[in-house]
């Protein structure tokens, strides 16, 4: 009876320790409606570009200031490992759309397409692959992740650059308020037409504008009063008076709609879904006139010192979305503090156009330094603050966990036609919550059928973990080589492992060359055909790293 009484106890208290500790998210969302959404999409921004070291291995900048970043990172979890498409376009559509390029609801696998001319011929060069014809943007029949949050109630607004879905936003892409704006801001000056990018023009009709409905209110010159309640109080040694009368930026005017959507959207009863996909810090660098100044004063070239201004002026524009969320009122009280209930969310698209080191490459390789990118997410008494982890994660996974984070059950959605949507991307929720140190998912692909100048040629990338290192297989069509990288140990893709391989490594690549070709075939991923007579070119051989080719 004794022993019947122990064994009892024992798991009377081991049920309550589980329900205890097992699911804070259950026990937050009980007391809570469910939690609002900031998503922060930054563009080009590296690897190495923010000053925090917890998203990049402590390889962050000594040059550029990202302070707000910086403590964003403290008081949430940092990926080491984040990573994304080669750039702008795909990398969207897999966010939105929960799906690789091959996916029938995406199948965005480039900007603008597969045959982009090579600027070392100066034209598009005599190849031997006719490349796939891709589509520019993701099906609007398709569950997306503005889909997905609509179900439990969210109200969902994008305010930025609209790369992978359509310019300007039409038809049915489940969002409310899509306050998408261009890249490249033109408007007519006296009756010619000119261009500029980031800063506000002015013209005859519109006066001061970004050509955008709902971004223009924001679009007039710096003043005193937004210097002195907007701007002074970042303290970031730069002279802010130098900005009075010049025209606005139009990371700032983003940042303002932010703002002010929280401010309008904070004590509704249905929680919201914000997703801010800033231009900055892509190229034609123009930084804001005052950081611009502070950078040269330190002895920075020009091109450097507007990228280091762009850098910290998206940084900043952070930190007035986070301060919104602090005090959504404006009135310096903090009653109405919503930062508990918010997730939010800071990435970039893909790695970044300058210097990546230790990283390999920049935006448009298939390469560390074009894919791999600072990621961050706060979610207070959910995420441990400041923990890292390296887990591998990529643009299509965001949609399933953000589904699990507001509890939604993808499996059961369904498409227009009553299809249902096939989500290629995996939940991370556990790993945030601190339930799981990994997922399940060992192997990430990449497959682009065509080319983008001298940045990449037809190819096909899987990265898969073995215990705690990561490993890259590349397969070029062309010449019908592999080649393989230990990136745990070698993050810099200095040493092809194929070129002499211990026979664990051989072991590993002909398990990854079987995956690749098993993924490739399961998705019907297209590869072109060749110029010569036509014909489709063929997947991998099996059992292809055998024959590598020094």
């Amino acid at each position: 009876m004794k022993r019947i009484f122990q064994i009892s106890i024992i798991c009377f208290l081991t049920v309550v320790l589980f329900n205890c500790s097992s699911s804070k998210l259950q026990k937050k969302e009980s007391n809570h409606k469910k939690p609002n959404i900031v998503f922060i999409f930054a563009d080009d921004l590296g690897w190495v570009d923010v000053s925090t070291g917890n998203t990049n291995k402590n390889n962050g900048s000594k040059i550029y200031e990202t302070p707000v970043i910086d403590k964003l990172a403290s008081q949430g979890m940092s990926f080491t490992n984040a990573y994304t498409n080669q750039n702008c376009a795909p990398s969207r559509a897999a966010l939105i759309s929960g799906q690789y390029a091959t996916g029938i609801d995406n199948q965005v696998y480039n900007v603008g397409s597969l045959k982009r001319q090579d600027k070392r011929t100066k034209g598009y060069p005599n190849v031997l692959i006719e490349p796939h014809k891709q589509k520019k943007v993701i099906a609007e029949d398709g569950i997306n992740m503005f889909d997905v949050l609509k179900t439990k109630g969210y109200q969902t607004a994008l305010v930025g650059k609209s790369h992978g879905t359509p310019h300007p936003l039409v038809g049915d892409y489940g969002i409310d308020l899509p306050a998408d704006i261009h890249h490249i801001i033109a408007a007519p000056i006296n009756g010619k037409r000119t261009k500029k990018f980031y800063l506000a023009l002015n013209s005859d009709k519109k006066g001061w504008t970004f050509n955008s409905e709902f971004v223009d209110k924001y679009a007039n010159p710096y003043d005193d009063e937004y210097i002195n309640t907007t701007l002074k109080p970042y303290h970031s040694q730069g002279d802010v008076a130098l900005l009075k009368g010049t025209p606005k930026h139009l990371t700032d005017a983003i940042g303002d709609f932010s703002v002010d959507y929280i401010k309008e959207k904070a004590n509704d009863e249905n929680p919201f879904f914000l997703y801010v996909p800033f231009h900055a810090v892509h190229t034609k660098v123009t930084g804001r006139k005052d950081l611009t100044e502070k950078y040269l004063k330190r002895g920075l070239n020009p091109r450097a010192a507007e990228y280091a201004s762009m850098i910290e002026l998206l940084d900043q524009n952070v930190g007035k979305i986070n301060n919104a969320l602090k005090d959504p009122n404006g009135d310096g009280n903090f009653a109405d503090d919503i930062t508990n209930n918010t997730i939010f969310i800071f990435y970039s698209d893909n790695g970044g156009l300058r210097e990546n080191n230790p990283l390999k490459g920049r935006k448009g390789n298939l390469t560390e330094g074009g894919l791999r990118v600072p990621l961050i997410f706060r979610y207070p008494n959910v995420i441990k603050e400041n923990s890292v982890t390296n887990q591998a994660v990529h643009c299509i996974d965001f949609l399933p966990t953000l589904a699990d984070l507001a509890d939604v059950d993808i499996t059961k959605l369904k498409k227009k036609d009553g299809s249902k949507s096939k989500f290629d991307g995996a939940s991370f929720a556990k790993v945030l919550t601190g339930e799981a140190k990994r997922i399940s998912r060992n192997n990430l692909f990449w497959h682009l059928p065509g080319y983008m100048d001298e940045r990449f040629s037809p190819s096909t990338l899987i990265q898969t973990r073995v215990g705690e290192e990561y490993f890259k297989l590349f397969y070029f069509y062309e010449t019908e080589v592999f080649e393989m990288y230990n990136i745990t140990k070698d993050i810099s893709e200095k040493r092809n492992v194929l070129k002499n391989p211990t026979s664990k490594e051989m072991e590993i690549a002909l398990q990854m060359n079987a995956d690749m070709l098993a993924w490739l075939k399961a998705n019907n991923a297209p590869t072109g055909t060749w110029v010569k007579n036509g014909e489709n070119v063929p997947f991998p051989k099996k059992d292809g790293v055998k024959t590598y080719k020094k």
